[in-house]
């Protein structure tokens, strides 16, 4: 039987796609190229982990706790973080692959994603104040109800955001950015 406990671990081209990991908990460990694709990881804990190039397209995240998860240079399609714990929930990335992932309704303010691509992403109901979009393509990104007070969007690009249906006050934007707020009213900008 698998130690529940996985505690300053490092994990390295673990090819594990498709299993179950139910109630584990992983503390301080680092995963690095690792398959986890498809992997379901139902009421488990990641805490102050760092995932390096690894693959976790699909995985399924019932009722999982992220308290400070790190994701680098990851592949992350299609993952549903509102499954996730509310509690403590707190996830940063750079260099990701986040299409078309979900993050309904997550609270997520402050947090960064730098470099990441996030086309089709569902932030419905997000709270993303004060958060960092540095650089991120949010092509038919879904923002409906989300919450962008002091957000820097200054680098974000090919998004559409709605100002009458999200919480924008404070939020920068660049001048070419700002198209996307605009998209709606159909008018020209030449």
């Amino acid at each position: 039987m698998e130690p529940l406990i996985d505690q300053d671990r490092s994990f390295e081209k673990l090819a594990v796609s498709g299993r179950l990991f139910h109630g584990r908990t992983f503390e301080n460990c680092t995963f690095t190229r690792c398959d986890l694709s498809n992997t379901d990881f139902a009421n488990s804990k990641f805490i102050d982990c760092t995932f390096n190039g690894c693959d976790l397209s699909m995985i399924k995240l019932r009722g999982v706790s992220m308290q400070n998860a790190d994701f680098k240079e990851c592949k992350l399609l299609g993952v549903d973080f509102s499954a996730c714990s509310e509690m403590l929930f707190r996830v940063r990335f750079d260099h990701c692959m986040l299409d078309h992932s979900v993050f309904v309704k997550r609270r997520m303010s402050k947090n960064r994603f730098t470099k990441c691509s996030l086309k089709g992403v569902d932030l419905s109901g997000t709270e993303l104040n004060e958060a960092v979009l540095d650089n991120c393509d949010l092509q038919d990104a879904v923002f409906e109800r989300t919450q962008l007070r002091k957000a820097d969007l200054t680098t974000a690009f090919n998004f559409r955001i709605d100002p009458e249906s999200n919480e924008l006050a404070g939020a920068r934007f660049s001048v070419n950015g700002a198209l996307g707020l605009l998209d709606k009213y159909r008018i020209v900008i030449e």
